[in-house]
């Protein structure tokens, strides 16, 4: 048996509804709207554990900077390790200031693999030359 949710508030719906009995979003409309990237980063906000995960992993494999405030938010608030992670780990992939700040951040979550995580990242970073001495 399939499972469907509105892309918006990921509620499950029906498999032949057009609009979200929810939040009452036109879902065809959303769904043909959206571009691949913006279906990606919704997916981050999605019920089923794993979708958010492979969502960030493959937000960070393209190099998504338009991803960096949605990563960031989970990286910093998401109760999941698992998927705190991911996100630490798209962010020290895509770069940029704020990405690189919230993987320093990182390294102070309570979760220890998030931590490690984190550590690896810039240590890769800094090896690479990509972080200034002063970070």
């Amino acid at each position: 048996m399939t499972t469907f949710y509105c892309p918006n508030c990921w509620r499950e719906v029906s498999e032949s509804a057009t609009i979200c009995p929810h939040c009452h979003t036109n879902i065809s409309e959303r769904i043909s709207q959206a571009n691949y990237i913006d279906k990606l980063i919704a997916a981050l906000r999605h019920k089923e554990p794993m979708t958010p995960v492979r969502a960030a992993w493959i937000l960070g494999e393209r190099r998504e900077q338009k991803a960096v405030p949605a990563l960031t938010k989970i990286a910093r608030k998401a109760k999941d390790p698992f998927l705190v992670e991911s996100a630490v780990e798209a962010l020290g992939k895509i770069g940029g200031t704020t990405a690189s700040d919230t993987v320093r951040a990182a390294t102070h979550h309570s979760s220890l693999r998030v931590r490690v995580k984190a550590r690896d990242i810039l240590r890769d970073l800094a090896s690479k030359g990509l972080l200034r001495a002063d970070q």
